[in-house]
Parts: structure tokens; sequence; C-alpha cells
């Protein structure tokens, strides 16, 4: 997630706060087990689903080149941001590639990001892709058609398609919290911005069913905007978009840099493929793509689809069951989130685990990681009273711009797993379309929460809090303790600007 993100909310709600509450839910706890809860999650079927746990950004660019290289009929794929470097002009060029070999295509973006910086120049190369007869494309709440409702629900006018999936041929798909450029799948000191996030790759009908029908509820939204070709091309933007593909497969095979006095290109296209090269010269651990396999082994599994529609739609799947499944753990609830904003719901659940006894432990940013101050700044309000009153949680936050934290992973009780888009904070409950897969398998629990616990939280930093005999903090370590002054008054300033905490 990229800080534009969060910077539009708070624009928008500059402009104008609305203090509406989407459909409040307090459920009452129940005595069902966790597997009780899982099986009672309105899913059709009970087929089994083969699954992959992705969690290093070279395997999971590997995996979405490999899908839509392998694709024989379509590819569905809807993302937040495709980027204009090297990896978002790639895969631009990659389902060029397969436009051309007559493969159906739809691509849906966000229309909030569509013409922002971090895709300059893309949406050119992405109308011309339109032009194809078997491409659909697409804008998500286009803001031209969204601002009609300024007046009546801005959090309807800034709700945006968090959703990142891909299905290819109705049969394999791939979701999490990966967009799509370099931030998601180069490796640290590669690039100005690495992500540690995860992804979760799956093989069946069963849920590839399920995520065309959370894609399709999110296409078929009338404030969408049709992409259409342009009508007149002064510049071939797709030549350059279909070097980047050739540039990309090239070099991922392990045959190194496309030499420009090989391609025999002239003028810009040299220059531009001068430009590719020196940037995917610095991507060391994309090189070895030959003989790829999507899956190694990975046995079938019970998966579900939770799908949440944004502020625009009606579904709400992910949060109702995510608080199901806290009033169901008995021993352990591990979150792992970049942004820990705890809505009222989810904290009143979590304060029933920690009063059972059930270890909670929150895996997150700090001021000194995070892409967003915002949540950090809200962190600071709540870090001492949700160590006050959850006995036993843990916040553990990555220490620096090494660590920084984007996945989304959820393990409750080493039994289940919740991956997907969905962040801990009132943005992702209230307001964007987001999808998560939850997965019954205690191997697969077991393996995630290790990789967790012993290599990504390797290096964190604890707050932490004492307590006298009458329950009052006496001791504390917290982000005044560790982070830069200045930055401490900021968030100190921040953190008083209680009203945009709806939108954070």
């Amino acid at each position: 997630m990229k800080v534009f993100y969060r910077s539009i909310a708070l624009v928008i709600a500059m402009l104008m706060f609305v203090s509406s509450s989407w459909a409040a839910y307090r459920p009452v706890p129940d005595n069902r087990s966790l597997s009780e809860i899982f099986n009672s999650i309105n899913v059709n079927s009970r087929d089994l689903t083969r699954v992959r746990f992705v969690p290093n950004n070279d395997d999971a660019w590997y995996c979405r080149w490999k899908m839509i290289e392998d694709a024989k009929d379509s590819i569905d794929c809807t993302y937040y941001i495709v980027d204009k470097d090297m990896f978002g002009q790639a895969f631009i060029g990659l389902l060029l590639k397969k436009a051309r070999s007559g493969v159906r295509i739809r691509l849906m973006i966000d229309g909030r990001v569509y013409r922002m910086p971090y895709m300059s120049k893309m949406p050119d190369k992405i109308e011309e892709l339109a032009a194809f007869p078997n491409v659909q494309i697409k804008l998500y709440n286009s803001v031209r058609k969204s601002l009609s409702g300024i007046f009546s629900d801005l959090k309807k006018v800034a709700a945006s398609n968090h959703d990142k999936i891909i299905i290819t041929d109705s049969f394999t798909s791939i979701i999490g919290g990966r967009n799509i450029g370099a931030d998601y799948y180069a490796q640290n000191g590669e690039n100005d911005i690495v992500y540690r996030d995860t992804d979760i790759l799956m093989q069946g009908k069963h849920v590839a069913t399920q995520l065309q029908k959370a894609f399709n509820d999110e296409w078929n939204h009338l404030k969408n905007s049709v992409v259409k070709a342009d009508k007149i091309n002064i510049k071939d933007q797709l030549a350059s978009v279909d070097l980047a593909y050739r540039v990309m497969s090239r070099y991922m095979q392990g045959r190194g840099l496309y030499k420009p006095d090989q391609s025999k290109l002239s003028g810009k296209l040299a220059k531009i493929l001068t430009e590719m090269n020196e940037e995917i010269s610095r991507y060391k651990n994309i090189s070895s793509y030959s003989g790829y396999q999507l899956f190694r082994g990975e046995r079938p599994m019970p998966v579900k689809i939770l799908d949440k529609h944004s502020r625009i739609g009606a579904l709400n799947g992910i949060t109702p069951n995510l608080i199901k499944m806290i009033d169901a753990c008995r021993n352990e609830i591990i979150i792992q989130n970049p942004y820990l904003v705890i809505t009222e719901e989810a904290e009143a659940a979590l304060k029933r685990a920690a009063a059972r006894g059930v270890k909670i432990i929150f895996h997150t940013n700090s001021a000194d990681s995070t892409d967003s101050l915002f949540p950090q700044a809200f962190l600071m309000n709540d870090w001492k009273r949700i160590l006050k009153t959850m006995p036993g949680s843990r916040i553990m936050v990555a220490p620096s711009q090494n660590e920084r934290l984007h996945s989304k992973t959820f393990v409750f009780d080493s039994l289940i797993t919740v991956i997907g888009s969905y962040n801990m904070d009132p943005l992702s409950e209230d307001i964007n379309s987001e999808v998560v897969a939850a997965v019954l398998d205690k191997s697969f629990a077991t393996r995630v929460r290790l990789r967790i616990l012993e290599q990504d939280m390797k290096k964190v930093i604890e707050y932490r809090i004492e307590l006298d005999k009458d329950g009052r903090i006496i001791k504390a370590y917290g982000p005044e303790d560790h982070v830069n002054e200045k930055v401490v008054k900021k968030m100190n300033i921040m953190r008083k600007l209680q009203w945009l905490r709806p939108l954070i």
C-alpha cells in the first residue's frame, strides 16, 4: 500500500466528514469450535483446493507470470495499482501477448489510482491494450461517475477496489496483499521501497468460482467506467510494453539483458531499452524462472473465500467471520497487519478472547517502517489500552524500512489461516472492497505461524507496559521511546484528529 492511498481519503475527508456507520454488528459469542465456524461459512461446495503459501517476493512474481503465461482461455485480474516501472509494464506486455493469442482478458484497476503519478503514462498503454476485441478493461468506481454522491455519502466517493485477484482459465487463482510493481517483488536494497507481503496461490474450480463471483460483483457496478481504445494513436504505446515483456522474459530465464545491438532497435525505443536494462539489472532474485512450477507437491485443503463489497455494495463477509473466529479461539491469535487501527467490534472480540486466556500477538509496522504515518499516530492512542485491556497480548513492530510490512495474515489456534487484502482498520472494514481466503488445515497454519514468529519477527521492537497492584501503568516502552523526535511530534498532532479515524 502506498502513501497516496490514505492521502486521498484524508483530502476527501477534509472537504466533508460523514459520520454515519455501516451495518453495525455485535455478535453474541457462542460455544462453537473453529472448525464449526469454518464449516458454517455460507459457501455451497465442500471441494478441496490445492493451496500454496507465497511469502517470498520473487516467488510471488513468478506465480503471476506463470499463471498468465500458461492461460489458454481466460484471464480475469483486478489490481489497485499497476505501477509504471518494469514490473507494471512487463505485466501489461504479457497481457498483450495473451491478447494476441486470443485469450479473453478482463482487467480492472481502481479509478482513484488510474491517473495518479504511480501510473504515469500507463493509461495510454492500457487504452491501446483495450483495442483488442477479446480484451475488456474497467476502472472501478470511476471518479467521474462517483462525484454525484459527494453530498450524500462521502465514503461511497472514496470507496476503492482493494482486491488483488488473478484467475486464469477459471481454475487457478492468486490473491493477497501485493499490487503490480517493484515494491512488492524486489528484495531489500534493490528498490527504494520493498514490502514483506503475503499471497495465497490456489488451484481448483471450487475456489475459482467463488473468486469469479467476487470479481463479477465489483466488475458489474454501474459506477465503473469502461476504458476504451484511443481513436487516434500518435505514438505506438504497445511497442514499449511489448519490449518490457521481452526484457523481463529474457532476464527471468537467466539469459541476461536484452542487448540493444541484438534487438535492432533505433530512436526512442533504443533509449527505452537502455533504461529498462538499467532498471531490471537491479533485481537479482528474479533470474531463475526457468523450469518454475506453480505447485511442488502441495496437497488439497478446505478453503473458503470471504468477500466484502466496497461501500457501494451490500456484502460484508469478512469482518463478521473474523470476529466469529476470534470468539472461537482458545489458545492463540496471530495478527500480522501493516495498519493496526482496531475498530470497536474487533477490539471487543479481542478483549473477550484475552479474558478467556487466549494469547494475542500483533505484528505491525512502526513509524520507522510504515509507508503511512496516520495509522501509527492512531496506534499511539491505542497501544497502551490494548496491552492493558487484553492481558497476555503482545505488540511487535517492524523497526525499520528493511522489515516494512504489507502482509495481511491471521492465524487462529494454528488451525485456520486467513490471507488476503484486508487491513485491520476502518478503511478495509467499512469503505473498500476486500477479499481473503480462509484455510482450515493445521499443517498449513503451523507453517504460516512459524514463518511469522521465527522469520518475519526475527527483528522487532516490542511495546510493553508494567502495571502496579491497582492496575495503573507505571512503566511503558512504546513509539515515543524509539522513534525520531520530529516524527513523534508530527504523530502527536495527527493523533488528535480523531474525526479522521473512520477513514484511516
